[in-house]
């Protein structure tokens, strides 16, 4: 790995401090496999976690490149396994038997390292002439596939797994989710069946709960007044309970009615009750949401335990209240006709990666958003991981107001693994996410399905241009800062048009309040054995 002298890496080792915490409560990881936790007490974070040497990533070097590779690989796929069990754990640790999230960020720190051990092995045995390498998309997953490049080289162990677990993890959630739907189905037909003991049956007609001497029509169960539905409160043409006690009925007795309506309405609830299929919708803003940091991340990869934050743009925009008086203006951005609106504060930063990551390159990354991290090293470019000034910084402004971005999670997951003391923030409560990706999907009528976009195309570029934040000629310039302005300034004209036609925020299901993705803590409101907090 690379060395900077002047860099503080102790806090490596202090992290494993926490493992007894963590032990505690944690036994299995991701795979559902016992964690043996002195393995993850022994691992050198400071200095490398592979087995391989700086001499060993040399094309020639003396020692088995595919030996190395394949102990650093199974290295990996234990060491991630654990990586991705611990927030969950860190989140459902209502007790807080652990204190910090810092272990996970430093097995993260040691991960990225080690991937990039890991692609100079594959590069040094390419230059050797045993093997090439391709990508391939593997379903959720895209991985570098080893070919042989002539006889007698074993490449089958030594494949990268990702896609194997990743795809086995995702289907072993989605199992798990039928079950617990299932299970939740279970325990609202029982409550139903319940109500239909005491309040009598919303299906059954007037003939089953009406007395013996009704004259109703037993052919027409679905009505209590010949021609006109059940009682109905979403229904202003249907007589409420105090009319049918009035009225000639079929059934004499309002009793009847008043257990039909009150059956309807214990079933209603019921339903309302059931999870939501779209799990982002609590991403949405509400309609008092106002001041909001916008951010966007540009990284060297998509897993956080993996790939390296590049760079960071984030600016301020109001949704309602005017924009400060003295803040200041003259913005410039990448494209000369991007409109500042309403933005203030703000801010670009550039980071760097290790030498290794540098010295393998991302070709994609280049094509992608014109970074060559081949150039990014030096005091020029301070990574990230290793900047604790920037990090404190970031966190600052991530707990002081909501943050929004599209797609949040992917922000959310960079944040927990790279930015100390976030996630203790987010456990506690001080962090609000807003995502303008349900937006899109939910709010956004030009956001049609199609052969591409099975649920509408909703990227930012698709959402931008949508709101008139991005010409139809341009496309999203995937820069931190010109990808956070477009997406605000979307956002803020999307809001003003659904509050306008009382859609979204305003509309039936729109939320009260600022909105977002948050967790409420009640520990002060319950006894010591109930003190959950609230997932909102």
């Amino acid at each position: 790995m690379g060395n900077n002298s002047n860099i503080d890496r102790s806090w490596l080792t202090s992290a494993k401090e926490s493992i007894g915490q963590w032990s505690y409560i944690m036994l299995k990881d991701a795979d559902n496999n016992d964690i043996d936790w002195d393995w993850v007490r022994a691992l050198d974070l400071e200095h490398g976690i592979g087995v391989a040497g700086p001499a060993d990533l040399e094309p020639g070097a003396d020692s088995s490149v595919h030996d190395l590779l394949k102990a650093d690989l199974e290295i990996r796929d234990r060491l991630e396994a654990i990586i991705a069990k611990m927030s969950m754990v860190f989140m459902r640790d209502f007790d807080r038997h652990i204190k910090t999230y810092e272990l996970p960020r430093a097995l993260a720190y040691a991960d990225r390292r080690l991937n990039d051990q890991i692609a100079l092995l594959r590069d040094r045995g390419v230059a050797e002439g045993l093997w090439t390498v391709a990508d391939e998309d593997r379903q959720r997953v895209t991985v570098p596939v080893l070919t042989a490049a002539r006889d007698g080289v074993v490449v089958d162990d030594i494949q990268d797994r990702t896609a194997e677990i990743v795809n086995a993890r995702a289907e072993q959630r989605k199992a798990d989710r039928a079950a617990r739907e299932e299970a939740r189905h279970h325990r609202q037909m029982a409550l139903i069946n319940a109500d239909e003991v005491k309040y009598g049956s919303v299906e059954a007609g007037p003939d089953e709960s009406a007395p013996a001497d009704s004259s109703s029509d037993a052919g027409s169960p679905d009505y209590l007044i010949e021609g006109q539905p059940v009682i109905n409160d979403d229904n202003p043409a249907v007589p409420g309970v105090e009319q049918v006690a009035t009225d000639e009925t079929a059934v004499a007795e309002p009793r009847y009615a008043q257990f039909r309506h009150a059956a309807a309405e214990h079933t209603a609830e019921h339903m309302a009750a059931a999870p939501k299929e779209y799990w982002r919708e609590v991403f949405l803003p509400g309609r008092d949401v106002d001041n909001v940091m916008g951010i966007d991340l540009e990284t060297n990869g998509t897993e956080p335990y993996r790939a390296y934050i590049i760079d960071v743009g984030f600016e301020y925009m109001n949704m309602k209240s005017p924009r400060p008086a003295d803040a200041p203006s003259g913005y410039s951005y990448d494209k000369d006709y991007y409109q500042g609106g309403d933005a203030y504060d703000q801010h670009r930063f550039s980071f760097g990666v290790t030498p290794e990551a540098a010295r393998h390159g991302n070709a994609f990354i280049i094509q992608l958003t014109g970074i060559d991290i081949s150039q990014r090293t030096g005091d020029e470019y301070p990574l990230f991981d290793e900047d604790p000034a920037a990090q404190a910084d970031l966190l600052k402004r991530l707990t002081s107001q909501p943050f929004v971005a599209h797609m949040a999670t992917f922000e959310h997951s960079f944040f927990m693994l790279n930015v100390a003391g976030y996630a203790e923030a987010y456990r506690n409560g001080h962090v609000t996410i807003i995502d303008t990706l349900p937006m899109s999907r939910l709010w956004d009528e030009g956001s049609i399905p199609c052969e591409g976009h099975p649920d509408g195309d909703n990227t930012l570029d698709a959402y931008a241009k949508r709101q008139g934040a991005l010409r139809e000629d341009d496309a999203e310039r995937h820069l931190g800062l010109e990808d956070t302005h477009i997406m605000l300034l979307a956002m803020k004209h999307h809001l003003t048009q659904l509050k306008a036609e009382a859609r979204g925020p305003w509309g039936p299901g729109g939320k009260a309040g600022v909105g977002g993705k948050r967790i409420i803590n009640h520990r002060r409101h319950y006894p010591r054995e109930r003190r959950t907090p609230i997932y909102d």
